[in-house]
């Protein structure tokens, strides 16, 4: 029942009993899969008992490296439905329903099982509804561990907890690009892309993002679902409007062909999930439906209910399916007074999607004719093996070696860092090497010039970035450069937007007067129209 693109194929990679209500999951360095699982969520009509402790984290492993997950292990059990998890160097961090603490699990033995726990960061108690909370714990470029409310950096064990510059609203998940920037995605608010425009830990700019007829959703379902997306009648099938955007991620694979490059965000009232292509010609991301008048994937199952996605380490697109009745949390889910919904209560319960709960399938995308790339073994490698992958086509293999190397702290590497960013044969290993320096506090100055004077705009766009601390000093050699650059004939969009928010993180008189003469020397720019306005 699950219709996908042309030339790719489907592959079950774990379904039940093994894993049940797969809420969201990530992989770890050596391929596993950890499975938040939600065992209490609407396992009926009234929601009954679903603040029990009986959620769990599984671990899933493929033994024999034929896709397929074949050995399972309870990681943590008993706890209060597990928001999302992140596989580091030495521990798994996770972060819970009702608080916005996060913990870091440990297994001494490597069994499979947590033996011990401890305080991450200790955040505030968080009562309000389950779907409104903190969410998304994603390794960035910059070395930080992003959430949708919180930017952490890791110390010696704890996270360091800083506020973005705005909130990153995005309901359930987060994903980045190569480059760093966040996309959000929003249920409530019906909006499967938005605040991409910049990197993390710069503004977010309020522009229209979206291309024509981007918001129109295109499900192959007929039955309805009580939510604001509501039914479209003439067409038979769920959702004139998006309705439950969520759990996206960005396709950086080369085996993916065409879609390299995609974000894909489900969406489980309307049983699909949507790609989306972005458009940076102008200087300005627009989002684009990859497959306009139709979606990425969907299926006429009732049940189908898509909620997170994840690039694997295999190169291809990973989702999990719930695979339930009910996917309303108990708020938009009445049973009683004068609301609509009850009056079609009665045909959901003809339906059987009230008995439908403890199911969970994960699968993953397959090019027809593609090889995916090995299963990793990150986490027993030395970090001269890692360096090595900084230039891999796969950018989850990069982000991996990034984060496992600077989590070790291991400065060893640095000569070969070193030489990857100033010689790297692509711009993923110059850009990635560059970040890892500054990550081990090896960065300095003719690094970042040498990034300055690279020609490659995004290996520019890197080295403006890391220019921040310098710029404090008009008199430095750095500073010169990058201002250098304004004069520039045809200067490219990003890398004068990015000038400009890099200015904008250093305050001194002389960076204010050079954003103000950027925003007026460049009238027509549709981002710098968009700064404009917000200001």
């Amino acid at each position: 029942t699950i219709e996908v693109p042309d030339g790719f194929h489907l592959e079950l990679v774990a379904s039940e009993p093994m894993v049940e209500e797969p809420a969201s999951f990530a992989f770890d360095g050596n391929g596993a899969i950890y499975v938040c699982e939600w065992r209490t969520y609407m396992q009926d009509e009234y929601a009954t008992g679903a603040k029990d402790p009986v959620s769990r984290i599984i671990k899933l492993v493929d033994t024999d490296e034929d896709g397929v997950m074949d050995k399972r292990t309870v990681f943590v059990d008993n706890v209060l439905l597990p928001r999302t998890v992140l596989p580091l160097h030495d521990r798994v961090l996770v972060n819970f329903t009702d608080e916005y603490s996060v913990w870091s699990y440990f297994d001494d033995d490597d069994d499979g099982v947590a033996d011990r726990r401890e305080l991450a960061y200790e955040g505030e108690p968080h009562k309000g509804n389950i779907e409104h909370q903190a969410s998304g714990l994603m390794w960035n470029l910059d070395n930080h561990i992003d959430s949708n409310y919180f930017r952490f950096r890791y110390d010696n064990g704890k996270l360091v907890a800083s506020r973005h510059s705005e909130p990153r609203i995005s309901q359930w998940g987060m994903a980045r690009d190569d480059d760093g920037r966040i996309d959000c995605s929003w249920a409530g608010g019906a909006n499967p892309a938005h605040s991409f425009q910049f990197p993390a830990g710069y503004p977010i700019v309020k522009i229209d993002e979206h291309g024509p007829d981007y918001q129109m959703p295109y499900s192959l379902c007929e039955n309805e679902d009580q939510s604001s997306g509501g039914y479209d009648s003439d067409n038979r099938r769920v959702l004139i409007n998006f309705s439950a955007t969520c759990g996206q991620t960005l396709i950086r694979s080369g085996i993916m062909g065409p879609y390299e490059g995609l974000m894909t965000t489900c969406e489980p009232v309307g049983r699909f999930i949507r790609g989306t292509r972005f458009d940076w010609s102008t200087g300005k991301g627009i989002a684009h439906n990859v497959t306009p008048g139709s979606e990425f994937i969907r299926s006429t199952d009732t049940y189908f209910r898509p909620v997170w996605s994840e690039s694997g380490p295999d190169g291809t697109l990973y989702f999990s399916d719930m695979y339930r009745g009910i996917i309303q949390e108990k708020n938009w889910f009445p049973t009683e007074g004068n609301h609509p919904w009850v009056k079609r209560y009665h045909r959901i319960r003809d339906w059987g999607m009230l008995d439908v709960t403890r199911h969970g399938r994960i699968y993953r995308l397959v090019p027809d004719d593609g090889k995916p790339y090995e299963q990793p073994r990150m986490l027993d490698q030395s970090s001269e093996e890692l360096v090595a992958y900084l230039d891999h086509p796969n950018g989850w293999w990069r982000d991996q070696a990034q984060m496992l190397i600077v989590l070790r702290g291991d400065k060893s590497v640095g000569a070969s860092l070193k030489r990857m960013a100033g010689l790297g044969k692509s711009d993923y290993a110059r850009i990635n090497a560059l970040w890892t320096l500054r990550g081990l506090g090896l960065l300095d100055s003719a690094d970042v010039r040498a990034a300055l004077t690279s020609v490659s705009n995004r290996v520019k766009m890197t080295g403006v970035r890391l220019s921040e601390p310098w710029l404090k000093d008009r008199k430095s050699l750095i500073a010169k450069e990058m201002v250098a650059m304004l004069d520039e004939t045809n200067i490219d969009s990003q890398l004068l937007i990015q000038i400009y928010n890099s200015l904008g993180k250093v305050d001194t008189p002389a960076n204010r007067t050079l954003q103000a003469s950027i925003l007026k020397e460049h009238p027509e720019h549709p981002i710098f129209e968009g700064l404009r306005a917000v200001e």
